[in-house]
């Protein structure tokens, strides 16, 4: 029988209906073998993000690694390089909103930043192979530039993602994030805010730090820990093999991230997605990064997460209608799959 779960934090239903699908290994019996990367050569003469193209891109606002020369030549690690083709770019100022052909519609200037961050300068390596010196390196630059963001007074929160495969909305194959950062608090975000601040004021505790303490204490849904940050499936997962990575210590703020717990976080994030990679056959997925909004005080009641979702199931006409999702898998059983085929692909 199918099972309604709630989400302390958010406030969403989620429906597991497993009898829709067979176990968690056949959402992917029917996927072909992942394509070797070895296939495809370290270095693309059309690709933009490939060392040695660095013409190819907007002049970079940071990069890490380049021991010498010149900005916008090679010897880089990483790179991060404004969006040739911005959905908002940093021009004027954000407007107040003006009625659209003196009707009741509002819109404002799409103003805000959009940056790529180039995570290697091989074409051909996997996000879920970077060595551990390479990831500590892409958890840098996120912190580097959101800091540096959060300084415009006009920018009110910045979503850092990343879309691997076609199928999840890449257009480039050479690894890469994107962050976008706004003049406003995403709808999605302010409803967590106020969701995790009605529970904290009923409880007296964090939703978050609540589920963590929960979701370790039962075990049955861990991926993968250490000392400072937690990986596991949610209780209420909404779709099959949604990975949520959050940090032990309360934090409401991303860049609360101190130096200690940076290879840390490095180290948990290659583990999860090599996991993906190995045991999932490289699906295609969206990772995104939840916190609080720029400049606020620490928040007693949120907690900044990473969340990782493959892409082996997809919404439909019910989850846009209702905004309830359908988890076609039980996410304990889903937890113990990757767990338990993820220590043998990796030899542990």
């Amino acid at each position: 029988m199918s099972e309604l779960r709630r989400d302390l934090a958010s406030g969403r239903w989620v429906i597991v209906a497993a009898e829709r699908a067979d176990r968690p290994g056949s959402l992917i019996a029917g996927r072909q073998e992942k394509e070797s990367r070895e296939a495809t050569p370290p270095h693309m003469e059309n690709c933009p993000f490939c060392m040695g193209n660095e013409t190819m891109t907007p002049p970079e606002v940071l990069a890490l690694g380049r021991d010498s020369g010149l900005p916008d030549t090679p010897g880089w690690r990483i790179r991060v390089v404004p969006n040739k083709y911005p959905a908002v770019e940093l021009q004027g100022e954000p407007g107040a909103g003006e009625g659209a052909e003196g009707g009741i519609f509002r819109a404002m200037t799409g103003y805000g930043v959009h940056e790529v961050l180039v995570e290697t300068p091989e074409h051909n390596r996997h996000p879920g192979a970077l060595e551990q010196q390479q990831m500590e390196l892409v958890v840098e630059s996120i912190y580097r530039r959101c800091l540096a963001l959060s300084r415009e007074p006009n920018l009110q929160y910045i979503q850092v993602y990343r879309n691997h495969g076609r199928e999840a909305g890449a257009s480039i194959e050479h690894p890469h994030s994107q962050l976008i950062a706004l003049p406003f608090v995403p709808p999605l975000i302010k409803g967590e805010l106020q969701h995790s601040r009605d529970y904290y004021e009923e409880s007296g505790g964090c939703p978050y730090c609540h589920t963590l303490a929960e979701e370790l204490a039962y075990g049955g849904r861990m991926v993968t820990e250490n000392r400072f940050f937690s990986a596991y499936i949610p209780y209420v997962a909404r779709l099959p093999f949604e990975t949520w990575i959050i940090p032990n210590q309360h934090q409401s703020s991303f860049l609360e991230l101190n130096g200690g717990q940076l290879p840390a976080l490095a180290s948990i994030m290659g583990t999860v997605l090599g996991r993906l990679a190995e045991v999932l056959r490289d699906p295609p997925y969206n990772l995104y990064l939840h916190g609080a909004p720029l400049r606020s005080p620490g928040l007693p009641y949120y907690h900044w997460h990473l969340v990782i979702v493959p892409r082996l199931a997809t919404g439909a006409g019910f989850e846009m209608g209702s905004g309830v999702y359908i988890n076609i898998t039980v996410p304990e059983e889903s937890a113990r799959y990757l767990r338990e085929k993820g220590e043998i692909a990796v030899g542990i």
